[in-house]
């Protein structure tokens, strides 16, 4: 059986700054969008190159940091690895989730 893995995804380069701006470990993020692209792609390679499944989870950063606040998580690392699983979870509950081919 492949494993799901989900993909904190950012549509845009707006959306990124935005979700760095909250995250209270952006300094551990790469600094722009395209950086960001780069890093996401060669995940993606080696996700696909195992046989695993990657769903891609839409990062709005004012959803993230709603869902933080109710759940007691910072917008930091820890709170996205949370965000990411419980889309993930809901995926294989519902089957509903985007797929990145």
């Amino acid at each position: 059986m492949n494993d799901i893995i989900g993909i904190a995804w950012y549509k845009d380069e707006l959306i990124y700054r935005r979700a760095l701006d909250i995250f209270t470990d952006s300094r551990n993020m790469p600094a722009t969008f395209k950086g960001w692209k780069t890093l996401v792609e060669r995940q993606l390679e080696e996700i696909k190159r195992v046989g695993n499944i990657a769903i891609r989870v839409d990062m709005d950063p004012e959803t993230f940091t709603d869902w933080c606040i109710a759940r007691g998580l910072q917008p930091n690392a820890q709170g996205r690895v949370a965000f990411v699983n419980h889309a993930v979870l809901e995926h294989e509950r519902t089957g509903e989730g985007t797929i990145i081919e």
